[in-house]
């Protein structure tokens, strides 16, 4: 996603199901059907009906506009996804509820056994303002640091990965009401 962002792409359907693993564990993006080429623009705006909305921006749901900050922000979906061992985001809630508590400021919580720094790194990803989500260059640059770094956890915030859900709702409670209304 760095490279594409780089490249004046937005995605607008980034979600593990378009992602490949090839040798070696490299990523690649796959399903450009929905992407478009910003060239000299910042943002485009779509007339398109069908959208992954769990995954989507609130500005991007709201004002169909797409820029690589929404594209960040379904990147945090991802992440959620990755961590949570496949789980979908808001797999328990319509999409008009999935709207709904996002513009409330609700975010989703930690998958079980996600380490904070992860965790962090997702709720900035759901930022409100788009100005103020890490680029796909910031994010390499946090994803790049040594595990001992990026994966340490705390010994009173550590629950077991792949458990159930419901689990996450304890651990950085903080950072999960940082935009709440």
């Amino acid at each position: 996603m760095e490279y594409l962002s780089k490249k004046g792409f937005v995605h607008r359907d980034l979600a593990a199901r378009n992602i490949l693993i090839a040798d070696h564990g490299t990523c690649k993006i796959a399903d450009f059907g929905m992407s478009r080429d910003l060239h000299d623009e910042n943002y485009y705006i779509s007339n398109s009906k069908m959208i992954p909305i769990k995954w989507t921006a609130p500005e991007a749901l709201h004002f169909k506009r797409y820029s690589s900050a929404s594209d960040v922000w379904s990147y945090g979906a991802v992440m959620y996804e990755i961590w949570s061992l496949g789980h979908k985001p808001f797999e328990n809630y319509t999409n008009q509820e999935c709207l709904r508590r996002v513009d409330s400021g609700f975010r989703l919580p930690p998958p079980p056994g996600c380490p904070r720094s992860i965790y962090e790194m997702m709720i900035q990803c759901w930022h409100p303002d788009t100005g103020s989500r890490p680029t796909f260059v910031q994010l390499v640059s946090r994803l790049s640091l040594s595990d001992a770094k990026l994966l340490s956890t705390v010994s009173s915030d550590t629950t077991v990965i792949g458990g159930p859900l419901e689990t996450g709702y304890q651990l950085y409670t903080e950072l999960q009401n940082t935009y709440k209304k």
